[in-house]
């Protein structure tokens, strides 16, 4: 992780183009850092973000079609496949989009299209839209909060607060689920 950091923009891009098809840590962890040094530069960090990942995306597509036999023989069965690409010609578009939106793992997606055969131009357009969307989003978030905020003076604060927030839920979910308190 401190490689990509280290690089920069350079090393953004090329963490967005690899998250979109393995198993990484959400986009974020990057373009949160960045656009807290440049909050001006929040649509262009967006930009970067969205061609990353949806050339990523189109490697993990051209993955999964190019080795499609070999995964089908060895992961699934011809019963999954066909319920996978019935699901996938009636929800595609959408399960790209929300996938590419949302904090759920969306590595998985870009091979699911591949393997079901889904049109390279509407998953690739879908992803892009959706990435560039969420980037978007937290940067322009932070960027109207830098006026309100100093991240440089409460940064670690403000990270403190959210963190202990987020641990807060998690142990009230874990543990306490079923109780009406």
């Amino acid at each position: 992780m401190q490689l990509f950091v280290s690089l920069s923009e350079l090393g953004f891009l090329l963490y967005a183009v690899l998250k979109a098809f393995l198993p990484l840590p959400s986009l974020e962890v990057l373009l949160v850092p960045l656009c807290v040094r440049e909050p001006q530069s929040y649509l262009r960090f967006a930009l970067e973000g969205a061609a990353g990942t949806c050339v990523g995306g189109g490697v993990g597509y051209f993955l999964a079609s190019r080795f499609r036999k070999s995964i089908l023989t060895h992961f699934l069965s011809e019963e999954q496949m066909e319920n996978w690409q019935r699901l996938m010609q009636k929800y595609g578009v959408l399960a790209v989009f929300i996938g590419g939106i949302t904090p759920i793992p969306d590595f998985i997606l870009p091979y699911l299209a591949g393997l079901t055969g889904m049109n390279f131009f509407a998953f690739s357009l879908t992803d892009g839209i959706s990435r560039f969307l969420r980037s978007w989003l937290v940067g322009y978030s932070i960027y109207q909060a830098s006026g309100l905020i100093d991240f440089q003076a409460y940064g670690n604060l403000l990270c403190a607060v959210v963190l202990l927030w987020g641990m807060i839920r998690w142990i009230k979910g874990r543990y306490y689920a079923g109780d009406d308190r």
